[in-house]
């Protein structure tokens, strides 16, 4: 068995909230805080979006966060998202420390309408801030027709090199997807942190009360830990692998927009920034369209026939339990540990909004 789990469930606790009634909610807080709607419902599409694939923590929790830094001032609730640079093909922009959702969001725009006109399209963001689930923005090309990628900076290192106890890269995520033949079916979704876990995996397992798995983290002294609480350092997936990633990871999002590299970040993530990079490519102008569909079909298929290994129901791809979660949830509602949902109810108290569950 992989050391590879979900994010943590239990029925016990947790209630369930209608999803339309909680992305009204977070478009509600947001805009207390001096957004205008419109890029407020893009923020809270974001949230809600990673929320239905069970990334709860890159989701509506996450929110709390987000309007922190508004009031510190680390992040502008009326920013403006510009064109500092543009070609054909590429482009960078300014996200002017707005909620990083929203300049995220406007990049894979972008970069899908160069991806149309010239067949692939790349977008770069600076001075930008957390952007959430790296999955969201992926998905985005492939609702498009498009195979999408994505990655992101974070904060100060905070994952172990190869053969070493202290920071050296930081936890990037990244993100690829590709649609499944006419957009039918689950997509190939691969997102994932370049450590053993996000860390926001890890805060999870802590909120549920479950221990970390043995390996994937140290504690400030170096040493391993499998308390949530007590971990500062996590290690690389797969050792070389994950290392090797994340660093790449950093220098297209960090050195190529003119960021630091996480190893000089000193301050904190909303304080320092984050730094983005989007990829689309657009299947039908590399000539087969057709081909690509029928080559995909067959093998997605195929892969889904193989006996499954002892302990799983059945083989399945990348994304696909994402997929299938985010289906019916969204008819169900939405499963928020209680802690989570006593801090939104907090959060509307202050911000003087009625609470959609209550």
């Amino acid at each position: 068995m992989s050391n590879t789990i979900d994010y943590p469930h239990d029925s016990s606790q947790e209630i369930i909230v209608q999803v339309d009634a909680l992305h009204d909610f977070l478009v509600r807080l947001y805009v207390k805080k001096g957004m205008f709607k419109p890029e407020a419902e893009i923020g809270a599409a974001r949230l809600i979006e990673a929320d239905l694939r069970g990334i709860q923590s890159h989701g509506s929790r996450a929110i709390g966060r987000y309007l922190d830094s508004m009031d510190m001032g680390d992040i502008d609730a009326r920013a403006q998202v510009i064109v500092e640079v543009e070609t054909p093909a590429i482009a960078v922009l300014d996200g002017g420390k707005g909620l990083g959702h929203v300049a995220a969001t406007k990049a894979m725009q972008l970069a899908i309408q160069k991806a149309r006109e010239v067949g692939t399209g790349t977008v770069a963001i600076k001075r930008g801030q957390h952007y959430g689930a790296a999955a969201v923005y992926a998905m985005m090309a492939v609702e498009a027709g498009m195979i999408g990628y994505t990655t992101t900076s974070t904060g100060p290192a905070t994952v172990a090199p190869l053969g070493g106890t202290q920071p050296a890269t930081a936890n990037n995520a990244f993100a690829w997807g590709v649609p499944a033949r006419d957009g039918k079916g689950a997509p190939f979704v691969l997102d994932m942190a370049c450590a053993v876990s996000s860390w926001g995996k890890v805060e999870s397992l802590g909120i549920y009360g479950e221990p970390l798995p043995s390996g994937w983290a140290l504690d400030e002294e170096g040493n391993p830990t499998e308390d949530p609480k007590a971990a500062r350092t996590l290690m690389p997936a797969a050792g070389a692998r994950g290392y090797g990633l994340a660093f790449l990871s950093s220098v297209l999002a960090g050195p190529l927009v003119g960021g630091k590299m996480p190893i000089h970040k000193t301050r904190s993530p909303a304080v320092e920034g984050s730094e983005h990079f989007f990829y689309a490519i657009d299947i039908a102008q590399f000539g087969q369209p057709e081909k690509y569909g029928e080559n995909l079909e067959s093998a997605m298929a195929d892969i889904r026939s193989l006996i499954p290994a002892d302990g799983f129901d059945r083989v399945r791809l990348p994304g696909e339990i994402e997929w299938e979660r985010s289906q019916r949830w969204r008819e169900e509602g939405l499963p928020i540990h209680r802690e989570h949902a006593d801090k939104l109810e907090q959060q509307a108290a202050v911000a003087g909004i009625d609470i959609p569950w209550k």
